[in-house]
């Protein structure tokens, strides 16, 4: 298993896509006849950023100690910004594997492994596989017993060295199991005891469970037939339901037939008044004409009527002035007769008076029965 590439982007002193291509080296014979591959070096003045190469390693592989990275916060391993250049949003490295060797080969069916990591400036991580995602812990069990990983002494950074040496036997086995090949297997063996252990404690528990539920079971089937009962009663209800619903529906749609035959009924007759109240519209349109008629003809006669009236009026004056004169007339007459006894000398003159006043009499009386004949002709043109 060779390392083939690491390709940076983003991550510390690297914006641009950085891409470095480690070669397998010249062969070169020896006196022992063995063969030698080549070393790649990375050589810079301090501060140029040959670390930041040795951290993205580490990083890719799955470290998650902003410190170890040489950081206060995960963020700092994003490029910054400078005078020239713009922050980065995110930080990206790529790492490649030649899985093709006969010894360390990692557990993938793949002959060229790229393993990716990337995190973005606001916390969210992704790690890929060959460009498909998976957990950081596939990672983890990915480079185990490879020596490779993020804790594996194929890392060595600065002061690295002297820290291994001076761990307690404990922290140190566990470099030397890694290297050994069994670091794999103890992982595995420590997975399995956490879950048998979690497996012991779900046994505890459902044991507590059952026996609980075994003290619930005697209620609980009563409850059971009851609620097999209720479901019965529900049943009967759902039917007895369904059968008052249909006879509700036939019911309603028999009121309904006949609603709809009402309606028919009601609309002739809507139908026949509409006809009805048209003609008597057109009937009240011509009376109405004829009423406007019959007003202007009763105003004629009423006008008429009051000139009639007036006219009847003044004949009546007339007739009472001539009934006036009439009875002085009489009272002369009735006066005249009473002094003739007395002016018996006086006869021939007053016989001529007399004839004189008799000749008036006659007209007066003339003139009365024109009058009274008048008076009873405009009567009766009144009472027609």
């Amino acid at each position: 298993m060779y390392l083939k590439s690491l390709e940076m982007q983003g991550f510390k002193s690297f914006p641009d896509k950085t891409r470095l291509l480690f070669d397998s080296g010249v062969e070169v014979d020896l006196a022992g006849g063995d063969d030698a591959h080549g070393v790649t070096v990375i050589v810079g003045p301090n501060g140029s950023g040959k670390s930041n190469i040795a951290d993205a390693m580490r990083w890719v592989l799955g470290e998650i100690s902003s410190k170890s990275l040489r950081g206060s916060k995960m963020e700092d391993v994003i490029f910054g910004g400078a005078d020239s250049r713009r922050p980065m949003g995110y930080a990206e490295v790529s790492v490649t594997f030649d899985n093709r060797g006969e010894f360390a080969k990692l557990d993938c069916p793949y002959d060229e492994v790229t393993v990716t990591r990337r995190y973005y400036r606001a916390g969210d991580s992704e790690y890929f596989i060959n460009r498909k995602a998976v957990r950081l812990r596939d990672i983890y069990e990915l480079f185990m017993n490879t020596g490779i990983g993020r804790d594996g002494y194929s890392i060595i950074g600065q002061g690295r060295i002297a820290e291994m040496v001076s761990r307690k036997s404990e922290e140190r086995r566990s470099v030397f199991e890694d290297a050994s090949g069994i670091a794999k297997y103890r992982h595995r063996k420590n997975e399995s005891e956490r879950k048998l252990a979690e497996a012991e404690d779900n046994m505890n528990r459902l044991n507590d469970i059952f026996t609980e539920v075994s003290a619930q079971v005697g209620p609980l089937q009563k409850e059971a037939e009851k609620a097999k009962r209720a479901i019965e009663l529900l049943d009967n209800k759902k039917k007895a339901d369904v059968s008052l619903w249909l006879y509700d529906t036939e019911r309603i749609r028999g009121e309904l037939e006949s609603a709809e035959e009402a309606m028919k009924h009601a609309a002739f007759d809507l139908q026949t008044a509409n006809d009805n109240l048209q003609s008597l519209e057109a009937q009240n349109e011509k009376l109405f004409e004829a009423s406007q008629s019959t007003r202007q003809e009763s105003e004629q006669l009423l006008t008429e009527i009051r000139r009639q009236t007036d006219r009847c009026h003044d004949l009546e004056s007339r007739q009472r002035v001539a009934e006036n004169s009439i009875s002085h007339a009489k009272d002369l007459i009735a006066a005249t007769l009473g002094s003739v006894a007395g002016t018996k000398k006086s006869i021939a003159a007053e016989q001529e008076s007399g004839a004189e006043h008799a000749k008036k009499i006659g007209e007066l009386e003339n003139s009365l029965e024109e009058l009274t004949l008048e008076r009873e002709g405009l009567a009766t043109d009144q009472t027609a």
